[in-house]
């Protein structure tokens, strides 16, 4: 596969809402996390979910967390190293039924 036809095919995937949103959530240990975006990536194979959790972090201030839903093992196993090489914290990843739930938080 050519790298043209590579980005041609991520383009053509389902889009994904990354809509800003407000909401709260109690993660057990952790506490109270006010999250700004909720990044939708069930069903989508490596590496489309780095990739969208890079352009979501990309677009938040330090100090906000993000939640980022995957049904992908591998996705979910890489996800702690992910978070320190775009400058996050890797707060928790919380299994909820067939999928994961991953929060992290960009640093200042």
């Amino acid at each position: 596969m050519h790298v043209v036809d590579w980005f041609e095919h991520f383009r053509e995937q389902r889009a994904v809402p990354i809509d800003p949103i407000d909401r709260e959530v109690e993660i057990s240990g952790v506490g109270r996390l006010r999250l700004v975006r909720s990044v939708d990536c069930l069903g989508a194979m490596c590496p489309r979910p780095q990739l969208l959790t890079m352009k979501v972090v990309g677009e938040v201030q330090p100090g906000e967390v993000i939640e980022v839903v995957s049904d992908n093992p591998a996705a979910v196993e890489g996800f702690p190293a992910l978070a320190q090489a775009l400058n996050c914290v890797h707060v928790a990843t919380v299994r909820d039924g067939e999928h994961w739930r991953m929060y992290l938080r960009k640093s200042l």
